[in-house]
């Protein structure tokens, strides 16, 4: 028995719509494109050089090499604080060090948490529920806000 074969090439900016076609009828469908893959578009935003200085770009290409590029000075500003806060709680012994994810994996492991809520910092504490700024003591997470409420207010956009 000879078999036959038809490929099927959707017209250019269509593909195939398989929920919608059957074997004697194939329906095409305009191809969507995220907004992040749509390399055509240009953007402007806040970008963090390498002196940890922040500055506007305007009209740059959506694309990989502009990844790093942020839509306010103020989410800028908490990713450099956040670079920041990193190293402080990673090589300030006196904070405990950055709680790792086996640490997280524990439930019965209390981690003493700063955050935002209404608008202002928020103090809690969590086993389980992750949060950037996390320490192993009460002591150590008052100690890092006495020092560091500064960064911590921007990091939360404060």
């Amino acid at each position: 028995m000879e078999t036959k074969e038809v490929k099927i090439v959707p017209p250019e900016g269509y593909e195939i719509d398989k929920e919608n076609s059957t074997l004697e009828c194939i329906k095409f469908k305009p191809i969507t494109k995220s907004w992040r893959d749509d390399y055509s578009k240009s953007i402007s935003g806040y970008v963090i050089d390498i002196n940890s200085i922040i500055y506007k770009r305007n009209n740059v290409t959506n694309g990989s090499s502009n990844y790093n590029l942020f839509a306010s000075k103020k989410q800028a500003k908490s990713a450099l604080a956040m670079a920041q806060i990193s190293q402080i709680m990673a090589n300030d012994e006196r904070f405990g060090g950055i709680i790792t994810d086996e640490e997280w994996k524990l439930n019965t492991i209390t981690k003493y948490t700063i955050g935002r809520g209404d608008g202002e910092i928020s103090k809690g504490y969590h086993s389980f529920l992750y949060s950037f700024l996390a320490f192993h003591t009460y002591e150590q997470r008052e100690l890092f806000l006495k020092e560091n409420e500064d960064l911590v207010r921007d990091y939360l956009m404060l």
